[in-house]
């Protein structure tokens, strides 16, 4: 379980880059959304198959992805070092977490939660859209960088022995 929640101010929601380009008017309004929460190394911030019902902002300290393998041991997929986000298909996509995501280090993390996010669409939804927009291209560099990745190790050289 997270420690120490608490509420950001303004000029913490505007160093995280997801939000550096906003005005004060909707940082103030991300202000009434946004709670800052602590990890100890070695933790979950969510598991595979949950609900996914928020998004994450890595603001101190380095997680790991893992996803479950058939043989129920987890592989590690990629390393995230502060500043970053984590879990925007909860924006994207209902359903359940695709990964895990652990901690490697003490990890500070913004929580921006789906409900939030609903009463940003009905508040002010051109923000709403600059959100979502924004979500959608980590989605789409990430899905880029897993393609690249994937075609290497299709067209390495099988190891026979």
């Amino acid at each position: 379980m997270p420690r120490n929640s608490r509420q950001l101010t303004i000029d913490e929601i505007a160093r995280i880059p997801f939000f550096n380009d906003l005005s004060d008017a909707d940082l103030k309004i991300l202000s009434e959304m946004l709670d800052l929460y602590y990890y100890d190394k070695n933790k979950y911030i969510f598991r595979e198959g949950e609900v996914q019902d928020s998004l994450f902002f890595i603001m101190d300290g380095s997680v790991i992805v893992l996803k479950n393998a058939e043989d129920g041991h987890q592989e590690q997929l990629a390393q995230f070092n502060a500043p970053q986000v984590i879990g925007e298909m909860a924006l994207i996509s209902p359903g359940t977490r695709s990964a895990s995501i652990m901690t490697i280090t003490p990890v500070t993390v913004t929580r921006f939660g789906c409900a939030s996010f609903e009463k940003i669409i009905k508040r002010k939804p051109e923000l709403a859209i600059n959100i979502l927009r924004k979500a959608g291209n980590t989605v789409s560099t990430r899905l880029r960088k897993a393609n690249q990745t994937y075609l290497k190790v299709i067209h390495e050289p099988k190891n026979d022995a």
